[in-house]
């Protein structure tokens, strides 16, 4: 495993439980790192890696609405992963679906929620129950054209895994933990978040 130095100067943002530093010599890739005294996101870390390693197995994955993953790696702030950094169109790290929704209101973004539940149905990639506004990005790839990217909340904290991987069950799954998210956060124009 890569062993990485970081600075406060790559720190991007942080979490309830985990932070998110820029990568020190890639400036297109962003490293995940759990707090050292947090156990529960311990847990949650070792879903997101398992699930991210899951996807790369398959002979062909879409990675239009998630980012790529680059493997695992410690650093002096301690373990975590590297992911792909989001950012737009002309290179600023992209905002989250919370601050456009709150900004210009839900019904500017039906088109990208839409675009967005039919790639996890097409895909039977799983999201779990903290899929947040706050933790779906808004990627601008024009001024006019942008899609959604889940940063936080892949994957299935369930025990028994298996049914996951049988599309059918997925599907389901992702139907209606879709009506969940669409009846808690998508109701109005402002996102109220826990």
């Amino acid at each position: 495993m890569d062993y990485i130095e970081l600075t406060d100067d790559n720190f991007i943002a942080k979490g309830n439980e985990r932070a998110l530093y820029k990568h020190p010599t890639d400036e297109n890739k962003a490293i995940k790192i759990k707090y050292e005294d947090s156990q529960k996101e311990a847990k949650q870390t070792k879903i997101d890696i398992n699930y991210y390693k899951e996807l790369s197995k398959r002979t062909s994955i879409d990675w239009t609405h998630i980012p790529k993953y680059y493997g695992e790696v410690k650093t002096n702030k301690g373990n975590g992963f590297v992911l792909e950094l989001i950012k737009d169109y002309d290179g600023i790290t992209s905002k989250s679906l919370a601050y456009y929704m709150n900004k210009f209101g839900l019904d500017n973004y039906t088109k990208e929620l839409a675009v967005y539940k039919e790639y996890f149905l097409k895909n039977s990639i799983i999201f779990n129950h903290t899929m947040l506004p706050k933790n779906i990005l808004l990627r601008k790839t024009s001024e006019t054209e942008a899609h959604l990217v889940l940063i936080d909340g892949l994957g299935d904290r369930v025990f028994i895994q298996f049914p996951n991987k049988i599309p059918y069950f997925a599907r389901k799954k992702i139907n209606k933990r879709w009506d969940y998210f669409a009846k808690v956060y998508l109701t109005g124009d402002k996102v109220m978040e826990p």
